[in-house]
């Protein structure tokens, strides 16, 4: 039966291999095998699961009374945080600050619990569980520097409630409270700029939550709080300046005084209007202890024979003038330097003015010149509300008009003479003084909001002689200057020659077209002028305005249209290249200027490189409707500012459609 002469040997290494495959190949035991394998898997996720769930149990053993703290520290503070704010409402100053300061405490130990639990060795390496609690992290943090914000908002305002001691308004105060007030906000700036860093904070807090779902549920109220603190910050950073600048003004620490210009803007002049009225200011202690107005004419007229400046050509040509006098000081669209003017002009006037005109009383010297257009009394009005004088109501809509039929016309209904026909300006003043210093401390914030406002439309220009204060006022842009730039510029200047109030029913349209090629950048600007008037009378004629345009230094003019007698004259000027002409409108017509010129070729080489900027400035007083920028370029546009406006992008070309009532910044970034 066995061969033993084949082998001598058994391999049972083979035999059980054989043995064991054909075992494992009877349906049963297959089956057997594979139950076996699942349970095994079972087996060991349930014991994965049970350690896991015992690891997490572990974890929460750990830091439950963390989690516990954390969360009732969060919630006490946000209890005290609201009755901080309801408290500052109802001007219960030093309960604010203590809630406030509760608030804080309580952000800080509810961190305090949230750290020790993003410490633990499972969250560190939970990614998911770790950038939740960053989230809720970011959001305590942003209530615990608001909280912080609270407090030495508190201090502060508890301050000047301190000093004013109930008083109803600012007239109210006694000379000492007024002085002690401007001491109180001058030295106040380091705690509001700590405030404002607080808010800044905050804000970055917020917005470095990401989408957090733990947060999710409150997702649209962050958004609203940070909308919320948006506004704070952009109130404070433009109130920090000017509680810099308000002490100095109105005569803190020392007396000061100044050359007041009101520029009649329906009579268009480069930094405003036509200087029709001119003021002496001065303030103490808060107080303004003069404020003198006169008719610009009380200074000229006197002294028409014996001042002999040569004016400038362009108001020698179109205003048909010989000599020059401080109505038409304001010739430069760079206030710095029309106040300057304006300033020299009331000295020289002002020595050689005979005995029978010296109105003035005033040999000192002044601290600075500001000048303002009529759009900044109409929005005093809307604040203090309409003003009856000589039985006529002034309100802000009202305004302009009555008065100019008051200076123009209406002096001989009321047998004024055409000498002190401009008196009533200064009435006009001191009530409007009157009522703004006697309005409540609730109004103060909507006071300084107008003021803020027309500091940026340049309705209020300001010129001082200290050097600090005149930097301030430079950073802030509040100086009228013709700004510095190093990207495009573009400013259009009129200038109205002896066209009565025309500028009143003059609209404007500016269209500001770039095109880049391989030859450089090149400029197609369109100024349309809109004449609504229907014919001429005692304040309306034909327009004539005496027109600049202000350009990158070293643009070259390529071609022009619409100018009176066909010609432009180039020239450079404050370090730009300036465009000018004369232009005529006659009523009910459309006038049309059209510039085209080529940009430096500086800007079209960082513009063929990275980027491009463009700066549009404002012409104080101008009724420019609407302003649009059309850029195109050789690279796609990768991004753009400012994106609030009506903006159109199309791949390398963007279309800005806006109105122009402050100067205005375009930034553009290429794609690489």
């Amino acid at each position: 039966m066995f061969h033993r002469s084949r082998s001598k040997n058994v391999d049972f290494a083979k035999l059980y291999e054989y043995v064991e495959h054909a075992y494992g190949e009877i349906p049963i035991v297959k089956k057997r095998r594979k139950n076996r394998l699942i349970f095994n898997i079972l087996k060991y996720a349930s014991f994965a699961l049970i350690g896991l769930f015992v690891l997490v149990l572990l974890f929460l053993g750990i830091n439950f009374i963390n989690l516990k703290m954390s969360y009732q520290e969060a919630i006490n503070g946000k209890t005290n945080i609201e009755y901080a704010i309801a408290l500052l409402k109802e001007k219960k100053y030093v309960e604010a600050k203590d809630f406030s300061t509760l608030a804080r405490e309580n952000f800080d130990r509810s961190l305090e619990g949230l750290g020790k639990i993003q410490n633990n060795f499972i969250v560190k390496n939970f990614s998911f569980a770790s950038s939740q609690l960053d989230d809720l992290e970011n959001l305590l943090s942003a209530a615990r520097v608001v909280s912080e914000a609270a407090v030495s908002a508190s201090r502060l305002v508890a301050s000047f409630e301190n000093i004013i001691s109930g008083q109803e308004n600012f007239a109210a105060l006694s000379t000492e409270q007024k002085r002690n007030f401007l001491k109180t906000l001058h030295d106040s700036e380091p705690e509001l700029i700590a405030i404002r860093d607080d808010f800044n904070t905050a804000y970055d807090n917020i917005n470095n939550i990401k989408n957090s779902v733990l947060l999710s549920p409150i997702k649209g109220r962050l958004v609203a709080v940070k909308e919320q603190m948006d506004v704070v910050r952009q109130f404070l950073d433009k109130a920090i300046p000017l509680v810099k600048l308000t002490p100095g003004i109105f005569g803190y620490p020392e007396k000061s005084a100044y050359l007041f210009l009101l520029q009649n803007s329906t009579e268009l002049r480069p930094t405003g209007g036509f200087i029709g009225t001119y003021g002496i200011f001065e303030f103490a202690d808060g107080d303004i202890i003069r404020h003198d107005t006169h008719d610009i004419y009380h200074m000229d007229m006197p002294v028409k024979d014996k001042l002999k400046i040569p004016p400038p050509a362009e108001l020698k040509k179109y205003l048909g003038i010989d000599n020059w006098y401080m109505r038409d000081s304001n010739w430069s669209p760079h206030w710095p330097t029309a106040a300057e003017k304006a300033e020299w002009f009331f000295y020289e006037e002002n020595k050689l003015l005979p005995a029978k005109n010296q109105i003035n009383n005033f040999s000192g010297k002044f601290d600075g010149v500001i000048g303002i257009t009529p759009e900044l009394i109409q929005d005093v009005l809307k604040i203090i509300g309409p003003i009856e004088i000589e039985g006529v109501v002034y309100n802000s809509e009202n305004f302009v008009n009555l008065l100019e039929y008051r200076v123009e016309k209406g002096y001989v209904e009321l047998g004024v003479s055409s000498w002190q026909r401009k008196e009533v300006i200064g009435v006009i003043m001191n009530e409007m003084k009157n009522r703004l210093f006697s309005l409540d401390p609730a109004s103060l914030y909507g006071v300084s909001n107008v003021f803020m406002d027309n500091l940026v439309k340049k309705n209020i220009l300001i010129s001082l002689h200290d050097k600090e204060l005149s930097a301030i006022i430079k950073n802030q842009g509040w100086g009228g200057e013709v700004k510095e730039s190093a990207g495009d510029y573009l400013f259009v200047v009129d200038a109205n020659m002896a066209a009565y109030k025309t500028d009143a029913v003059v609209s404007r349209n500016i269209m500001y077209r770039l095109d880049q090629d391989v030859n450089g950048l090149f400029a197609d600007l369109r100024i349309n002028y809109k004449h609504n008037g229907e014919g001429f009378d005692w304040k309306t004629t034909r327009y004539r305005s005496y027109m600049r345009v202000y350009v990158p230094e070293n643009s070259q003019l390529i071609s022009s249209e619409g100018f009176g007698e066909g010609k432009i004259e180039v020239y450079k000027e404050l370090g730009k290249t300036v465009f000018g002409g004369f232009i005529s409108i006659e009523p009910g017509k459309i006038g049309n200027i059209r510039i085209k010129y080529k940009l430096p070729d500086t800007l079209a080489e960082k513009a063929k490189n990275s980027a491009y900027e463009l700066l549009v400035q404002r012409q104080p007083g101008n009724n420019t409707e609407s302003l649009s920028v059309d850029l195109k370029f050789t690279k796609n546009i990768a991004s753009y500012s400012p994106i609030g406006f009506f903006a159109n992008r199309m791949d390398n070309r963007i279309i800005w459609e806006s109105g122009l009532v402050a100067d205005q910044e375009y930034n553009i970034l290429f794609d690489y």
